[in-house]
């Protein structure tokens, strides 16, 4: 196990209809120079297309969903892979039927509003290729 001691600086930031989230939270992040933050948020969403990994044929299944949904929770982290700021979601998000589905988000767009916590870290996190998963996982470069 690794163990990194981080305390946060939280920016509270609202994101508006229209707006891709991954790519707008991925430019704040390489704006505002952010090498390691968490990402929280709720709010409504449209154009969901998130899976899982299939660990077996080492790639992403993703499903696009097309309507408007509830999102329920949403959690990240932002971390450096090849030099630049990545951000690694997952979310959980409900239909007008209050049925619930979630997993590893790849993309999204604001239907309505989003609000999110960026909770940013004094040290650098980074992603490293892992031959065992074929993923880039956090791995810690403070002792380097």
């Amino acid at each position: 196990m690794q163990v990194v001691s981080l305390t946060p600086t939280r920016t509270f930031l609202v994101l508006e209809q229209g707006e891709e989230v991954v790519k707008t939270l991925t430019a704040y992040c390489e704006t505002t120079e952010v090498h390691a933050g968490s990402i929280s948020g709720i709010g409504a969403v449209t154009r969901v297309v998130c899976g899982y990994y299939a660990l077996d044929v080492r790639e992403y299944r993703f499903t696009t969903y097309p309507d408007l949904y509830e999102v329920v929770s949403l959690t990240a982290n932002v971390a450096l892979k090849d030099g630049k700021p990545f951000v690694h979601m997952h979310a959980v998000f409900s239909d007008a039927q209050n049925h619930t589905f979630g997993g590893h988000v790849a993309s999204m767009v604001v239907g309505v509003t989003l609000e999110v916590f960026v909770d940013t870290y004094p040290t650098a996190l980074h992603r490293q290729y892992d031959e065992a998963t074929g993923l880039y996982l956090l791995v810690d470069k403070t002792g380097d």
